[in-house]
C-alpha cells in the first residue's frame, strides 16, 4: 500500500482527480478525508474517532521504517 495526497474540494459528494494522477481513476482505494477547522456538527466530530491510527490492521511498524 501507498499513499497519494492531493487537495481537492467535494462537490455533492465527489472529488475530482487531478490531473496528474490520472492513473488513479476507474481504481479501487481507501480514502481519508483530512478536514479543516473544527466542526460543530457532532455526527461528523464523532465519525473522526475512526482515524487510520485507530484501525489495528493498519498498524505496521515495519511499513514505518519507510518514513524515518
Amino acid at each position: 500500500m501507498y499513499a497519494v495526497e492531493f487537495e481537492a474540494d467535494i462537490r455533492d459528494g465527489v472529488v475530482k482527480i487531478p490531473e496528474q494522477y490520472a492513473l488513479l481513476k476507474n481504481t479501487h482505494a481507501r480514502i481519508v478525508v483530512l478536514l479543516e477547522g473544527e466542526s460543530s456538527d457532532s455526527e461528523l466530530r464523532a465519525l473522526s474517532n475512526h482515524a487510520a491510527g485507530n484501525v489495528e490492521e493498519w498498524k505496521d511498524p515495519a511499513e514505518d521504517e519507510v518514513w524515518k
